[in-house]
């Protein structure tokens, strides 16, 4: 037997709302926002800063071998990789901030960095 579902004006309502605050969240997440530059890391050690404005492919050295890892048109990813499953590889582009690509096996670590703040400004005044 199936059950009728009835919505009344208040559960519309509330269905309304909801769909709109979740698509502000999308839009305006900070989350989401673009990247100014790929940090990669070899053993937990940085490696090299890159600005994703340019096209460069970098060669890393790591345990297992090479790693060879592409910036391009503001994204990055790892382009070919001595690890045997190639996960690192199918994870394809990285672009936001705080996004990460990394090879575990050859332990180099590729993450997305946005503009940095000024640490030493003032954030909030209460009072």
């Amino acid at each position: 037997m199936k059950r009728k579902v009835h919505f009344n004006r208040y559960d519309l309502a509330l269905i309304i709302a909801l769909v709109v605050f979740n698509l502000i969240l999308i839009i305006k997440n900070p989350l989401n926002a673009e990247g100014s530059f790929a940090e990669i890391q070899v053993d937990q050690k940085k490696f090299a800063r890159i600005a994703l404005a340019q096209y460069k492919i970098i060669k890393v050295s790591g345990p297992i071998g090479i790693t060879e890892v592409e910036i391009d048109n503001g994204r990055a990813r790892i382009l070919k990789s001595p690890c045997q499953k190639k996960i690192c590889i199918k994870s394809g582009y990285i672009q936001h901030a705080d996004r990460i690509s990394a090879c575990i096996p050859n332990r180099v670590l590729v993450r997305i960095v946005g503009v940095e703040r000024n640490r030493d400004a003032v954030d909030t005044i209460v009072g």
